[in-house]
């Protein structure tokens, strides 16, 4: 790692079409109706999600750049826009077979998902990952103290 106060942020955008339903097993049926209204439908309902992805790292001297986008791109595709378009994801994602698959949830999955991943890309690491389920609603995680 480098000295942090020479650290630039990038920001890269995807997106990508997905159903839900919101469901705990640890309520019941009642209960789910009545926490979650609409979004407890049987059949779910779906969201043009957008991801947004910051990096922090130093500017390399001789290419300019944080991170190498081709390569950011790459893994963005490999990890989230391949498996997750057009999904179901209670139950196309094994992660969200028992959690459920919240905007909030839905973030911090993304965040582990991807903070290895984008840190092995060069000298870089995962800075924030805003998930956007519609124009008004978004749920971010964002590095802090002890990340």
């Amino acid at each position: 790692m480098v000295n942090d106060s020479a650290w630039v942020r990038i920001q890269r955008t995807v997106r990508f079409s997905a159903a839900h339903r919101y469901h705990s097993e640890q309520l019941s049926e009642e209960e789910n109706r009545r926490v979650f209204g609409k979004c407890n439908r049987p059949h779910g309902h779906g969201h043009n999600y957008r991801l947004d992805v910051g990096v922090d790292g130093p500017v390399d001297a001789v290419t300019g750049m944080v991170i190498n986008l081709a390569d950011l791109d790459a893994l963005l595709k490999e990890k989230v826009v391949e498996p997750l378009d057009h999904s179901f994801l209670n139950y196309d994602v094994e992660h969200f077979a028992h959690i459920v698959p919240t905007c909030e949830n839905l973030a911090s999955w993304l965040w582990e998902l991807l903070e290895e991943p984008v840190a092995s890309l060069g000298n870089c690491r995962l800075a924030v990952v805003r998930v956007w389920e519609s124009e008004e609603l978004f749920a971010e995680v964002e590095r802090g103290e002890g990340r």
